[in-house]
């Protein structure tokens, strides 16, 4: 098992449809709007896929230290 595999069986992909979400301006039960739900989940997204990115590449940066070594 290699590096991108270890990383890829400690870090399960959640994926989700963003065409399943609502995308009317209707009011939901908390006040906030639709698009403003569907908005976080977006940015919610966006973050996992850099934390994914960041951990990767700390993974990458120490193998090279290690080969430096």
């Amino acid at each position: 098992m290699n590096e991108d595999d270890r990383l890829n069986a400690a870090s399960p992909k959640r994926e989700i449809h963003l065409s399943s979400l609502p995308h009317q301006q209707s009011r939901t039960s908390n006040g906030s709007t639709a698009a403003t739900d569907f908005r976080i989940i977006e940015l919610e997204i966006e973050n996992s896929r850099l934390q994914r990115l960041i951990a990767e590449l700390l993974l990458k940066n120490q193998q090279l230290r290690k080969v430096e070594e």
